[in-house]
């Protein structure tokens, strides 16, 4: 049988393209397989190069910041070099100051205010009594359209003092209360114009209008959120209000 197959032209040939096919998918396969590990190879010197490159961006944005950085400090070191003092100089000198201060103020009772932090301080000459979370104007303008009047919602800066003490205040509305809410403005003795318990329950005056005094948004104290006066909690109104005499001098700054 073998041997009939054998002369059969068309069989041999058959044979011969098949033999050489295999042996081409055999040489495909090993050369790919080669290509495949270099590529991997490749790749990771690849991986090693950009980890390279980001660690020498790196690098330079550090020497670039830490140049700034120093370039600073050049800029900050005074060209007279009598400037320089020691934290020794500089605490003696305060230590000075605030001797002269106490002096000055003789242990006398006195408000502090500072706007910028909405902080109060109750002091007797250099002592802290009371440090209180507060509110003072929060800034911007009211017109009257009809009038051309304007006013302007910040508090003043300055020295004053405690005109007046009042239990159980009520806050007698302003024209620019009306005009801030587009409402008509009634006549001066109007009852619209009374409202009770919108300023707490004491109030202290200290001119012009403006009073220490309570409100009834507790969680806004810190913020600039008033018309110019100053609120204060309901508890450190009352030490306020309990502590500081007619006179007391009140400093906003």
């Amino acid at each position: 049988m073998l041997k009939i197959m054998l002369r059969r032209p068309m069989f041999l040939i058959w044979l011969l393209v098949l033999c050489f096919i295999l042996v081409r998918t055999a040489n495909h396969g090993a050369a790919l397989y080669k290509a495949s590990g270099k590529l991997d190879a490749d790749s990771a010197l690849l991986a090693l190069n950009t980890g390279e490159a980001a660690a020498l961006l790196q690098d330079v944005r550090s020497g670039a910041d830490d140049a700034a950085f120093f370039s600073g400090l050049i800029a900050m070191y005074p060209e007279n070099k009598g400037y320089l003092r020691t934290q020794k100089a500089i605490a003696e000198e305060v230590y000075v100051l605030r001797k002269e201060a106490g002096r000055r103020l003789g242990g006398k009772l006195h408000i502090v205010v500072d706007t910028k932090a909405n902080k109060l301080y109750l002091k007797k000459g250099l002592r802290l009594l009371l440090e209180a979370d507060c509110s003072v104007g929060r800034g911007g303008i009211v017109k009257d359209k009809k009038t051309g009047r304007t006013w302007q919602f910040a508090t003043p800066r300055g020295e004053f003092r405690v005109i007046t003490k009042i239990d159980t205040p009520a806050w007698i509305k302003p024209d620019w209360a009306f005009v801030e809410n587009k409402e008509p403005i009634p006549p001066p003795q109007d009852p619209s114009r009374v409202v009770e318990g919108e300023l707490g329950k004491y109030a202290l005056n200290i001119g012009n209008g403006y009073l220490i005094h309570g409100t009834k948004n507790e969680t806004n104290l810190g913020l600039s959120v008033s018309h110019g006066c100053i609120r204060l909690g309901a508890r450190d109104l009352e030490k306020l209000y309990n502590t500081v005499p007619t006179g007391t001098k009140v400093y906003i700054y």
